[in-house]
């Protein structure tokens, strides 16, 4: 039963991070805010030929990325008679994939979150509330340590590469409509974002933590 709570207790430390890490990244990339943001704050829109606002495009953005439907993602211009596609087939491919990327981290995300919740309830029902918290800490502890890790990591030009040939891997024209839209600087609002998220859920976990572990009354209990 001490090696079961053991690895109960080792799971809880590394699922935590990995749970607030992959939601809070999937959240900023499903909302659309978090594009009108980067659009504003990038001037992204001015370097192409759209009449959409900020609001507008990051909307379309997001709503491609929480479909659930088997859709491409384009967006149509007027001209004239006619309507220009803005995205050609390889921007749609990249964003196909990278929309497959998203739903797989997801769920897993969701399994992480879902497994630590149940780690969770089974040791403070059958633990000791003082080790429940002190695992409690060392879990928001290494949390807060993946978020500064995790902003480091994207902040590298040479670790976003690597992240895109692995899992996209779609090779885009430096001047193509997606890479100006959503290539550098989108990581510093992906970061901004995605930290803020990930603080409040550890802030959130702590008090939690805190609460349920605390003693109550005079006498202890388990």
């Amino acid at each position: 039963m001490k090696k079961l709570r053991a690895v109960l207790f080792a799971l809880l430390i590394i699922l935590l991070p990995i749970a607030i890490l992959t939601l809070s990244g999937n959240g900023v990339l499903r909302t659309s805010g978090a594009y009108a943001y980067h659009f504003n704050d990038s001037e992204a829109i001015s370097q192409i030929d759209s009449s959409l606002s900020s609001t507008e495009l990051g909307k379309e953005f997001a709503a491609y990325f929480n479909s659930l439907e088997n859709k491409e993602l384009q967006i149509y211009e007027q001209n004239g008679d006619f309507q220009d596609p803005m995205f050609d087939d390889v921007e749609i491919l990249a964003m196909r994939r990278a929309r497959v990327f998203l739903w797989w981290t997801l769920i897993g995300g969701v399994v992480a979150l879902v497994s630590v919740i149940v780690i969770y309830i089974y040791l403070r029902l059958w633990g000791d509330k003082h080790s429940l918290r002190v695992c409690g800490l060392a879990a928001s502890g290494v949390s807060l340590i993946s978020v500064v890790a995790k902003a480091l990591l994207v902040n590298n030009p040479d670790f976003r590469a690597g992240l895109y040939s692995k899992y996209i891997g779609v090779a885009l024209n430096p001047e193509s409509t997606l890479s100006i839209l959503l290539g550098s600087p989108m990581e510093k609002t992906y970061i901004l974002f995605s930290s803020i998220i990930s603080v409040a859920l550890i802030l959130l976990f702590t008090y939690i933590n805190f609460e349920v572990t605390k003693e109550r009354g005079m006498f202890k209990s388990k």
